[in-house]
């Protein structure tokens, strides 16, 4: 059997601070506008904290989505992080890919088929969307995942991917 999917749910992030920085002036002797800056960081970055619970989301779902195109896991299992129109391009080509290379009976299966992860980089596009590519290596090649996800409600959900 495969092991379950584990994944951590996100916590809601906390209300971003706007800092003002000092009045500057300028050669003039006017003053600047007053610059604000949520935490003092670029708009489009997010607690370590966020980016690490999105890239293990993201790497947890990468892996699943392989090991359910080779044959190894079923596709409900990750049903709940998944959009609904995604799942069922996934299935599809699950499908199509066991009528050319059927899967090994369960008990045949080697632990050289494991498959594993390598870093995510993630990239945050605005605050409730996140792209992150993951590199999976198994046993005779690595393949690049690309996933896409979105914050609906306190879950991250996977809109998009793309393997290589």
């Amino acid at each position: 059997m495969t092991a379950p999917l584990i994944l951590t749910r996100p916590q809601a992030a906390p209300p971003t601070r706007t800092r003002v920085s000092p009045v500057r002036s300028s050669a003039d002797g006017q003053p600047d506008q007053t610059h604000r800056s949520p935490s003092g960081s670029s708009p489009s970055r997010a607690p370590d904290q966020e980016l690490g619970r999105i890239a293990a989301t993201a790497t947890s779902l990468a892996v699943a989505c392989l090991e359910i195109f080779s044959g190894v896991r079923r596709s409900e299992s990750i049903a709940r992080w998944v959009e609904r129109s995604l799942l069922e391009k996934i299935d599809h080509r699950a499908q199509l890919r066991a009528e050319l290379a059927p899967a090994k009976p369960f008990g045949e299966l080697s632990r050289k088929r494991t498959l594993q992860a390598g870093n995510a980089q993630v990239c945050r596009v605005t605050d409730t969307v996140a792209e992150v590519t993951v590199v999976v290596r198994t046993q005779n090649r690595c393949r690049a995942v690309a996933v896409r996800l979105e914050l609906l409600t306190t879950r991250w959900t996977m809109t998009a991917m793309q393997t290589m």
